[in-house]
C-alpha cells in the first residue's frame, strides 16, 4: 500500500514541477500565451480543432490541482489505509484529476466537454464509493443535477456547429443571449448555485479525501473557471441574473452552515458560500480577483478538510460536531492548522483570505454594484465569521463525549500531507499577491469602513436571533433548525420533487406509451401479427390499450398540423 501511495503522490508532484518549469520557461508569468492547436478542419466541413491554451490562468490552476491532488493522495494513505479496494480508489481519483486538467487546458467546447463529462461521471462513482443507500441517494442527486449542465453545454455545441466553428475565439460571431444563458446555467450546475445547491452537501457521502479534492480545487470550481474563460458571452442580463443567484447562494449557504451539525457538511456549505462569492465577483466584471480568491480558497479549504478528516478519524468516524471536541489538547498540530484555515476563511488580517476578500469589497465599492448588493455581501461575510467561530468552538471545546484520546505519534502520512498543504497554502498566497499587482490595476483599500460595518452587522444579527429565541423560544428554535438545516427546504425539494414526482411521471409515461407500442409493435413480431390476431396478442403479451390510443392520437395530430 505504501508503494502505491508514494508512486501516485510522486507522479502528481513530478507533473507539478514539469508545469512549473514550463511556466517559467515560456514566459507565461510575463503575460505571454502559448497556444498549441491540432487542426482537423480538412477532415470535416467546418472549422474544427483541439487547441491547448497555456496562459498564467491555466498554468496556475493546473499547478494548484496537481499539488492538492498529491497532498490528497498522501492523506488517502492515512485515511483509507484499512480499505481493501484502495487501488480502485486511486484509479478513480486519477481519472478525476485527468478530467479536470483536460477541462483547464482545452478551453474550446469539444475538448472542454470531454473533461466536463469526465468530471460528472467520475464524481458519481466517487460519491457512491461506499455501497449504501445514503451514498446512492447522494450520487443520484449529484448526477441528475450535473446532467442539466451537460445538456446546456451540448446545446451550446449544437449552436456552434450550426455556425460552422467550435473555436473559443469566435466570440463576436456567436455572441447572443441564448448562448450566454446556456453557458451560465451549465456552469451554475457544476458550481452548485441556487437552485442546484442541494447536491453539494449530499456529496459528503463520499470519503473525506474525495471531499478534500472535490470541494477545494476541482469539481465545484470548474463552473467558476468556465465562466471566467467564456465571460465574453455574458451580456448585461446574464450578469444580473448571475449576481442575483450568487447572492442567494451565499446567504443560503451561510445561514445553513450556522445550523448544521455534521462537520463535513459545515465545511461543504462554507465552500458553497465562497463559490457563490466568486460568481458574484465575476458578475461585477472582476474576473482576475475571482480567480485570485479561487486559488487561495482552494489551498486553505483543502487544509481545513484534512484537519476535519483527522479529527473524525481519530474520534471513531463520528461526523456529528456535538460529539467531537477536545482536539486542542489531543491533536495540537491539527487544531492549530484548523484554526489558521478558519481565520483565513473569515478574512482575518494578514491571512491569505484577507487580501482576496479585501479586493472583493474594494471592487464592489468602486464598481456599479448596488447598495443592496453590498449590504448582502457584508451580511454573508458576517455569516462566514459566525459559522467559522462556531465550528472552531465545537471542535476545540472538550464536551467529554468524544472517544478521541491523545495520540503522541500521529500517522506519518497524515502529518506529511498537513505540512505539505500548509506550505502550499502559504506559498500560493505569496505568489498570487505578487502576480495580482502585475495583472490587476487595483491597490489594496483601507479596511476601517468595511470592518466597522461588518462588526455592526454581526452585532445586529446576534441581537435579532437573541430576541426571537427569548420571545418565541419553542416555535422559533424548531422552525429555524428545520429551515436552515435543510438548506431552506431546498434539499427536500430537490430530492422528493426529482425522485418522487418527476421520476414517477416518467415511469408512467414509459409504461403507458413506450412499453405499450414499442414493445408490442417492434419488439414482438411486428404489425402483421397484430392485425392477424389482435385479441390473442393482447391477452398473450398483456398489451396496454392506453398506449395504443395515445400513439395513434399523436400520429393523427402530426398528420393534421404537418406543413
Amino acid at each position: 500500500m505504501s508503494v502505491s501511495v508514494g508512486a501516485v503522490a510522486l507522479s502528481y508532484f513530478f507533473f507539478f514541477l514539469f508545469f512549473f518549469f514550463l511556466m517559467l520557461v515560456s514566459g507565461v508569468l510575463k503575460g505571454s500565451v502559448l497556444v498549441l492547436e491540432w487542426e482537423m478542419s480538412e477532415k470535416f466541413f467546418m472549422e474544427m480543432g483541439f487547441c491547448m491554451v497555456l496562459d498564467w490562468v491555466a498554468c496556475m490552476f493546473v499547478l494548484s490541482v496537481l499539488f492538492i491532488s498529491g497532498c490528497v493522495s498522501i492523506f488517502s494513505g492515512f485515511y483509507l489505509s484499512h480499505e481493501n479496494f484502495l487501488k480502485r480508489f486511486f484509479f478513480l481519483v486519477q481519472l478525476f484529476v485527468l478530467s479536470m486538467i483536460l477541462l483547464i487546458l482545452f478551453p474550446n467546447y469539444l475538448g472542454l466537454m470531454v473533461g466536463w463529462d469526465g468530471l460528472g461521471v467520475v464524481s458519481f462513482l466517487l460519491v457512491v464509493y461506499y455501497l449504501s443507500s445514503n451514498s446512492l441517494s447522494a450520487g443520484m442527486i449529484t448526477a441528475l443535477s450535473n446532467r442539466i449542465g451537460d445538456v446546456c453545454f451540448l446545446l451550446v455545441i449544437g449552436l456552434m456547429s450550426s455556425m460552422l466553428s467550435y473555436s473559443m475565439w469566435g466570440v463576436l460571431l456567436m455572441s447572443g443571449f441564448f448562448m450566454g444563458f446556456l453557458m451560465m446555467l451549465g456552469s451554475m450546475t457544476k458550481s452548485a448555485q441556487v437552485p442546484f445547491s442541494a447536491w453539494l452537501p449530499e456529496a459528503m457521502a463520499a470519503p473525506t479525501p474525495v471531499s478534500t479534492l472535490v470541494h477545494s480545487s476541482t469539481l465545484v470550481t470548474a463552473g467558476v473557471y468556465v465562466v471566467i474563460r467564456f465571460s465574453e458571452y455574458l451580456g448585461e442580463l446574464e450578469k444580473y441574473l448571475l449576481m442575483v443567484f450568487s447572492m442567494v447562494t451565499m446567504f443560503l449557504a451561510g445561514s445553513s452552515a450556522c445550523a448544521e451539525v455534521d462537520m463535513k457538511k459545515v465545511v461543504a456549505l462554507s465552500t458553497l458560500s465562497q463559490v457563490g462569492m466568486m460568481m458574484f465577483v465575476i458578475s461585477v466584471g472582476a474576473n482576475t480577483i475571482a480567480f485570485f480568491h479561487l486559488l487561495v480558497h482552494a489551498f486553505f479549504k483543502a487544509l481545513m478538510f484534512m484537519c476535519v478528516g483527522g479529527v473524525i478519524f481519530y474520534s471513531g468516524s463520528c461526523q456529528d460536531a456535538r460529539l467531537l471536541g477536545g482536539a486542542w489538547f489531543k491533536l495540537p498540530l491539527t487544531s492549530v492548522l484548523f484554526l489558521f484555515s478558519n481565520l483565513s476563511l473569515m478574512g482575518f488580517p494578514f491571512f491569505s483570505g484577507f487580501y482576496s476578500k479585501e479586493l472583493i469589497v474594494g471592487v464592489c465599492l468602486s464598481s456599479n454594484c448596488g447598495f443592496l448588493s453590498f449590504i448582502l455581501l457584508v451580511v454573508c461575510l458576517a455569516l462566514t465569521a459566525c459559522y467559522s467561530i462556531r465550528s472552531i468552538g465545537l471542535v476545540f471545546q472538550d464536551m467529554g463525549l468524544s472517544s478521541l484520546s491523545f495520540y503522541s505519534m500521529e500517522n506519518s502520512y497524515y502529518l506529511l500531507s498537513l505540512l505539505l498543504m500548509m506550505n502550499g497554502a502559504v506559498m500560493m498566497s505569496i505568489v498570487m499577491q505578487s502576480l495580482i499587482k502585475e495583472f490587476l490595476a487595483v491597490s489594496f483599500i483601507k479596511g476601517s469602513l468595511f470592518y466597522s460595518l461588518l462588526i455592526m452587522v454581526v452585532v445586529f444579527l446576534f441581537n435579532l436571533v437573541l430576541f426571537f429565541t427569548v420571545s418565541m423560544k419553542t416555535m422559533f428554535l424548531g422552525f429555524s433548525k428545520e429551515f436552515f438545516s435543510s438548506m431552506w427546504f431546498l434539499s427536500l425539494i430537490s430530492g422528493n420533487l426529482i425522485s418522487v414526482g418527476v421520476l414517477t411521471t416518467i415511469s408512467k409515461y414509459i409504461n403507458y406509451v413506450e412499453m405499450g407500442w414499442i414493445r408490442t409493435y417492434l419488439w414482438q413480431s411486428g404489425v402483421k401479427n397484430m392485425f392477424m390476431g389482435m385479441s390473442n396478442k393482447v391477452l398473450k403479451i398483456n398489451f396496454n390499450m392506453v398506449g395504443l390510443v395515445m400513439f395513434y392520437s399523436f400520429c393523427f395530430l402530426v398528420m393534421v398540423f404537418w406543413r
